[in-house]
Parts: C-alpha cells; structure tokens; sequence
C-alpha cells in the first residue's frame, strides 16, 4: 500500500499486466461496437452476436444434423435458409434492411458483416452510428423472430409492421439509455426519426 492506504501504481500496472497474460490473445473482430452497443436493446444484443458469428440454428443447418427436411428458408422459400441468405439476400429481409437504411439516411449495401464493416468507416458521429447500429441489431432480431413466428404460428408480419416494431423498440431503448454528450444537432436529428 501507499500512502493513505492507496494501491501503489506498480502493482495496479503488475496486475493488469498478469490478468492480460491470463486472458491471452483475443482475435480482433470488426462486430463488437455493433453488437454491444449500449444503445441495443439487450436480447437484440444476444441474437445479433449469434448472427454475426453465423451461430443461429438456421434450416440449413438443421437439415445437415437431420432435425428439418428442409433447408429452405422459412420466409420467402426461395433459397437455402444460410446467414448469408438471410441476413440480406432474402426478400423479406432485404426490404426491411432497406426500409432500415431510409430511416436513418444510411446507404450501405452488403450482407450483415459487410455493413457492420462499411458503417464503421462512414463519416457521421458516434451517436448517429450507434443508432445505426442499434436499427441494425433490431433488424437481425425482428427478421429472426419473423422467421420463428413462420415456423410455429405459420404467419408472416408485413414489412411495415416490423417497421413500426423496430422504430418503436430502438426509440424506445435509446431514450432511456440516451447518453449525456450527445450535440443538439444529433438530439434534434434524433427526435425527428
């Protein structure tokens, strides 16, 4: 101890240093400020941690360990139910990552990774990619639990509607969680979405 029962700087400094050696070298990844976003809703959070590492028990996959005959997509039947199909080459998706990206007054086209990638390279501030983000993982969230509604209730909710889940559920969450810095311009750009 130092003076006035203080931790000395050394051994803080020895103490991060053998809790890294402990941890040892984590990969890099390009997802983790989408995906634990403090703007994302938590159970969004999950689901897109899943998507983003390819993780979700997708058609295919289960078609491959026998537990579904069919490796179709569950929302549009057009194609092979993979991540990559369905985070946003199936049409149901497509349409709401587009009506996502008119909302926020984002354009970035790709699958998931691809768009977590190009919008971190986008100039606008953090408050505005977090929201992005937050829409992003709200979107991989609603498509999932669209698909599972196909599965067990046999029904599909419109475009729209998911549209209007989303828009509420990010709202929502961001403020509640809004945080304490953010410019009046982002405020006001934010209370006009």
């Amino acid at each position: 101890m130092g003076i006035g029962g203080s931790i000395s700087l050394g051994l803080l400094l020895a103490v991060k240093q053998v809790y890294e050696k402990l941890l040892g070298d984590k990969p890099r990844v390009h997802w983790d400020k989408m995906v634990w976003n403090r703007l994302n809703v938590p159970k969004h959070r999950f689901i897109c941690w899943l998507a983003v590492q390819s993780k979700l028990q997708t058609t295919d996959k289960l078609a491959k360990i026998g537990i579904s005959q069919s490796a179709s997509c569950l929302i549009c039947g057009l194609d092979d139910e993979t991540h990559q199909h369905f985070f946003f080459q199936c049409q149901y998706s497509k349409q709401i990552i587009i009506a996502v990206h008119q909302w926020i007054g984002f354009s970035i086209h790709g699958n998931l990774v691809q768009l977590v990638r190009k919008a971190g390279q986008i100039k606008a501030s953090k408050f505005r990619k977090q929201v992005y983000f937050a829409a992003v993982g709200a979107a991989v969230y609603l498509i999932w639990r669209c698909r599972n509604t196909s599965f067990w209730d046999n029904s599909i909710p419109t475009v729209s509607q998911s549209m209007k889940d989303l828009k509420q559920m990010v709202k929502s969450r961001i403020q509640v969680v809004l945080p304490k810095h953010v410019s009046k311009r982002d405020s006001e750009w934010f209370t006009n979405l």
